[in-house]
């Protein structure tokens, strides 16, 4: 009987810490999937230029399409930035977005020195040519 109980109690010291570390292995094999849905959201939020005309890392705002490093931190996320009088266009705009025949269009004639553009939502900008300042701007709908 002595016989047994020693075994038994061996048995248990030597399986206790291997229950352990199956336990801590199922948590990690959890975590794992957690972080893995994670990614996967965050390759979810692909770049697309109708909804998209820049990018947050951290609390700063980019206009223009990020790069792949960019996009791997942690604190990016692609965003939208409505366009505001005064603020100038980047260059990625001025060879993207094409100009607009304000006739057709039913506009007023520009100022000299400025053209109306559109950019990748469907609004109208009135732009300076040399300068990619933003004087007026007509919201699409």
């Amino acid at each position: 009987m002595k016989r047994l109980m020693t075994t038994a109690l061996a048995a248990l010291v030597i399986a206790g810490p291997l229950s352990v570390g199956a336990a801590s292995a199922q948590s990690w094999r959890g975590e794992q999937s957690r972080d893995w849905r994670h990614n996967h959201d965050r390759q979810a939020q692909r770049w697309d230029q109708r909804r998209h005309n820049g990018f947050y890392l951290g609390n700063r705002f980019y206009y223009g399409q990020s790069t792949y490093q960019q996009m791997q931190r942690r604190d990016y996320r692609p965003a939208y930035q409505q366009w505001r009088r005064g603020d100038r266009l980047p260059s990625y705009a001025r060879q993207h977005y094409r100009e607009v025949d304000w006739r057709r269009e039913r506009l007023r004639e520009p100022p000299r020195g400025y053209h109306y553009v559109r950019d990748d939502r469907g609004e109208l900008l009135l732009v300076g040519i040399a300068t990619g300042v933003i004087l007026g701007l007509i919201l699409s709908q």
